[in-house]
């Protein structure tokens, strides 16, 4: 393994630890596990367990023709939790809670798309379109940093570098010092 390699994997650890310790001061701010946000942290760690484990396989050479049964499941549940509470904001109309729940759910359908149609990943309509989506989630990081929703601010910049490290998982593997 190169030096660039470990260090990406002990970024990847310490960025994921960080996200796994916010979900928990979130879980504890909820006060209840049925709240909307909690339920929205439970569903989208999974679904990012999911895309960490697929593009783990993609690192190993594995071309990605189908996904497993158990990952699949694992996946919708985490989109029902997601879409759980999507519905909520759209019931409470929190413009800034729909747009970023929104922004997610898509960016996470590109990533899908790339892991199992990687044809065109790297081409100008989806890298146009997905830096679209990551600046409408970081448009909504900053305004729960002006309202002063620091809880929301740090939870959106951890989600975001999370989903840089999958990003990078999926296309970085071709950087130099990133090879395995």
């Amino acid at each position: 393994m190169t030096r660039s390699l470990h260090w990406f994997q002990a970024f990847k650890a310490l960025v994921y630890a960080a996200l796994l310790a916010n979900v928990a001061v979130f879980m504890w701010a909820a006060d209840d596990w049925l709240a909307p946000k909690a339920i929205d942290q439970i569903g989208w760690i999974i679904i990012l367990a999911v895309f960490e484990w697929e593009t783990g396989r993609l690192a190993q050479g594995v071309a990605l023709t189908r996904i497993s049964p158990q990952a699949l499941l694992a996946e919708l549940a985490g989109y029902g939790c997601a879409l759980f509470a999507l519905d909520h904001y759209i019931g409470i109309r929190d413009p800034v809670e729909i747009a970023n729940a929104s922004a997610w759910l898509a960016i996470s359908l590109l990533i899908w798309v790339d892991l199992f149609y990687p044809d065109g990943a790297r081409g100008p309509v989806r890298s146009v379109l997905r830096w679209a989506l990551y600046l409408v989630t970081f448009v909504c990081a900053l305004l729960w940093w002006q309202g002063g929703a620091w809880l929301d601010f740090v939870d959106a910049a951890l989600w975001i570098l999370c989903f840089f490290v999958i990003e990078i998982n999926i296309f970085g593997l071709n950087l130099p010092g990133l090879r395995r």
